[in-house]
Formats: structure tokens, sequence, C-alpha cells
């Protein structure tokens, strides 16, 4: 699936942990009946989710697309989100592909919520730090001044911890929406999740790969009705999505989930209802 992408990238996919989240909540007013079926909750309403990095590396550039949920949460934190991964994530996934943390020159972070930032910071002795000394963290700026100034529906979401320490060690790069970010990677703008969200594509020749982030968290999300309750606005993320989808079926693009937890990537094509996979890289598959 991604042929031309492996041309001029190393991909490497760090599987940095696992966590979940109420299932209502991920599938908002979608009844329990329907996506019980494809994302089976537990005695807590809970389901799986993933939390999927993608390493790029061309030799140069070697390029971190998000960086988990982190190892800086308490017990309490762990138990409600019920977390699973080892005691350094990144450290350990990146180890086992020969890369050392010093090694990144780039950290690429859609949005700033606590399971795609978590990871982009590190206490050590008390004191917070980048995860990784050497890189630079690119974030859209309309997210990190959301981030900074939350509403009451998403506060919680957001952790200064995970961000704050970026800018105090003249690490953090803001770009503007859709912005060029490296030579064949640029960000995709959407709002409906949080102001200031941007997807990730990276393109080689003719072949698109996209970071869905939370504008399709989850295969289910394929469906146009299925969206988050997390959203702050929910028309506004049909409207992305629907638009996103089309174009991602006319273009054949490769959509990569963050969130799903058994389908890495897929390509799509206009169905009938909604759309219909006809490609797709399942985890160990």
């Amino acid at each position: 699936m991604f042929d031309l992408i492996k041309k001029k990238w190393k991909i490497n996919i760090i599987e940095s942990g696992k966590f979940k989240l109420d299932g209502g909540g991920m599938m908002g007013s979608v009844p329990k009946v329907m996506w019980n079926k494809t994302n089976p909750s537990d005695d807590y309403n809970r389901i799986n989710l993933s939390m999927r990095c993608l390493l790029l590396d061309n030799g140069k550039d070697k390029i971190l697309i998000e960086t988990g949920i982190g190892n800086k949460n308490t017990k309490k934190f762990e138990q409600i989100f019920c977390i699973e991964q080892s005691s350094f994530p990144l450290k350990d996934k990146l180890k086992s592909f020969g890369y050392d943390l010093e090694d990144i020159t780039h950290v690429i972070l859609t949005h700033l919520h606590f399971d795609h930032a978590g990871g982009a910071t590190v206490k050590i002795n008390d004191k917070l730090k980048p995860t990784f000394p050497n890189a630079k963290y690119i974030i859209p700026e309309k997210n990190w001044t959301a981030a900074l100034n939350p509403n009451p529906k998403d506060r919680a979401s957001y952790l200064v911890e995970n961000f704050i320490p970026l800018e105090k060690f003249d690490q953090l790069v803001l770009v503007k929406d859709n912005e060029k970010i490296l030579d064949g990677i640029s960000g995709m703008a959407c709002y409906g999740h949080t102001p200031g969200q941007q997807l990730i594509k990276i393109t080689v020749e003719n072949e698109s790969l996209i970071f869905c982030s939370d504008l399709v968290p989850l295969k289910s999300h394929l469906q146009l009705p299925w969206i988050m309750g997390y959203d702050l606005n929910a028309m506004q993320t049909l409207e992305e999505k629907t638009k996103f989808l089309n174009e991602a079926a006319d273009k054949k693009w490769i959509l990569f989930f963050y969130h799903d937890p058994k389908t890495i990537a897929v390509k799509i094509k206009k169905s009938e209802k909604y759309f219909e996979v006809i490609d797709e890289c399942l985890v160990n598959g």
C-alpha cells in the first residue's frame, strides 16, 4: 500500500500504546447497538483505541508524527483511561527500530490533546523537558492558541505540561493553516474537532498518505454520521469529513488511522451510501 511513499521515505509504524475512551463519546449520536458490533466496549462502556505514530526517515530528516499519551500520568489517570504501554513507550519503540530519542529531527503534532501530545515532553528529576532534545516541534498556530486558552468543553484535554516546555526550550515552530511543513509534507486544517487541528499530507509523485488524526479517528468513522461526541462542532466535522472523504476517494489517498486498534490504513471508493474500503492494511496483517 505504501510503495510510492517508500521510494522517498523509510516508514516505521510506531504503536506507542493503547488506551480506552467512552464508546458513546467516540461515536456521538450513533446508538450503542450499532457501534458495539464494530468497536465492542468493556463493562465501563469504554472501547479500545491505539496511539499509532508514524516515523519517516529520508536519511537526513527523521520525522515523528504524533507522540502518544506519554509517561507523566498519575496512577488514577492511567486507570481511568486504561492505559497500556511500557514505562517509556516512545524510547522503547524507537529503539526497537534502531533509533534513539536524539535522532529525531522533527516532531509534527496534529493538535495538542493529551492523547496526541502527551509524549512530547518528559519529566526527569521533577523537571519537564522536551522528549526529543534535537527536534523542532511543529504545531498548528491556531491550535497552540486554543490550547493556551481552552474552552470549558475541551479544557481537560489540553494539559500544559505536554507543550509549554517546548517553547521554554526554544524547540517550538508554529505553522499556519494548510502550510508546507517540509518538502512533500503539508498540513490540512480542520476545525470541527478542535480549533486548528491539522491532518498531515505526505506526497511522493502522485501518491498521498494522509495522517487522519481525529477527523477520521477509526475505520468506523468512514460512515459520515459517525462523529465523535468530543468534537466541538459536529456539523462542521460533518462538512469537513464529507469533503475530505470525497477527495480521498477521487484521488485514491491512503488514509492512516491514529486510533483504530485493528486497521492501520485504507484506500476507499464512493459507494451507494457512504464509502467502501478497497484496500486495507491491518495490524499484524
